[in-house]
């Protein structure tokens, strides 16, 4: 087991209520409103649920604080194939990173650094992710509660002000695409918020399962609700297919604040504080990353690992030529085709751990010794 710490889980719901939230405030939301159409609020419950329900099986097995979701797979599948399902969580992780750093690295040049290489850029995002690592996990819970209080109150701030450009006239249909259409993508995206299945990995550093279990419902059903209004307020404001032109539509929602000659560009306060949330959660991913490889390679120092992901990240968020087909990417490759791969990890353990505590179960039933107080004597 990796030792780094504890953390509370006030600042567990923090770190992942800022993986969620920041997710939804780049430009891979247009993959729910690409999808969704007019009714990408219900996309996004469609597939928020699907996940959540994948965890609510696996939370049980969780509950010894030891061991993480690496070593529960090395543990049930032995070294090599736990090896090989452990790549296989991490390699689309790796990616699905790559492509945020992408997607914000985009975001920081279009409204701070015009002008700037794109390959300087995705340097400066790299190094701030790969700093906070060598923190350890409490310096990050501490950190991500200032920048949860941050990230909440902008959401709550610039979204009542940005009420009055909405209209009701721009969300028909309510329904989007039509039910089984929506049925069957949220069925497709259910992958879209795959960070949850990170929140095994720390299990170790939250002491008690019980709160560890209740701030994971807390920050899943929160993250949900707020995402739900979120999306439905920037489809009164772009209806579809506008929206689905706008590479930022959050940034571009926030643009139509306006206070007067003396207060024009109040939204450039929002694109500082989302630079500041991107950034935290760059370095989460850019952490759990680390852990993950630490994990697979039965390591106790994850720190090591930290400059060869942070390589491979740069490399990779290289690859898409444009921002569009790194938004193709996300979606095709890794919202939908990669999505069995470890979907199937992680069910496939669910089924071997159940099994094999029911095995336990019926064989401690079978060699559990009757109660003899009232038999008869035998002379």
């Amino acid at each position: 087991m990796i030792k780094d710490g504890h953390i509370s889980p006030n600042q567990l719901i923090a770190i992942f209520f800022i993986l969620v939230m920041a997710k939804e405030m780049d430009p891979a939301i247009l993959v729910l409103i690409h999808w969704g159409h007019s009714a990408a609020d219900l996309l996004l419950m469609i597939s928020q649920l699907g996940i959540i329900a994948l965890m609510t099986i696996l939370l049980p097995l969780f509950k010894d604080p030891s061991k993480n979701l690496i070593d529960h797979i090395a543990e049930t599948f032995g070294p090599i194939l736990g090896t090989i399902f452990g790549m296989m969580l991490f390699i689309p992780l790796l990616m699905d990173v790559s492509m945020s750093v992408t997607f914000d690295s985009e975001q920081i040049r279009s409204v701070f650094l015009p002008t700037t290489p794109v390959a300087v850029t995705l340097f400066v995002c790299i190094l701030a992710m790969i700093i906070p690592v060598y923190y350890g996990v409490e310096v990050l819970g501490r950190a991500n509660l200032i920048v949860f209080g941050m990230l909440f109150g902008i959401l709550i701030v610039w979204d009542m002000l940005t009420l009055k450009s909405c209209s009701i006239h721009n969300l028909p249909p309510i329904l989007g695409p039509g039910i089984p259409t929506l049925l069957q993508s949220g069925v497709l995206h259910v992958g879209f918020l795959g960070e949850f299945i990170d929140y095994l990995m720390l299990r170790p550093y939250v002491r008690s399962y019980t709160s560890y279990r209740r701030s994971f419902y807390i920050v899943a059903f929160a993250t949900l609700i707020i995402g739900m209004i979120r999306l439905a307020i920037v489809q009164m404001k772009f209806p579809y297919p506008t929206d689905d032109y706008l590479f930022f539509p959050f940034m571009e929602a926030v643009k139509l604040i306006y206070f007067g000659r003396y207060i024009q560009h109040v939204e450039a306060v929002y694109a500082v504080i989302w630079l500041v949330v991107a950034l935290a959660r760059l370095g989460l991913m850019m952490y759990l990353l680390a852990l993950m490889a630490a994990s697979i390679a039965r390591a106790h120092n994850y720190r090591r690992f930290a400059p060869s992901i942070a390589a491979l990240i740069f490399y990779g968020a290289l690859i898409p030529p444009t921002l569009s087909d790194a938004i193709d990417f996300k979606d095709v490759v890794l919202s939908q085709k990669m999505q069995p791969v470890y979907g199937g990890v992680v069910v496939l353990l669910a089924l071997v751990k159940y099994f094999q505590l029911f095995k336990q179960w019926r064989a401690k039933k079978k060699t559990k010794v009757p109660s003899t107080s009232h038999a008869k004597p035998d002379y």
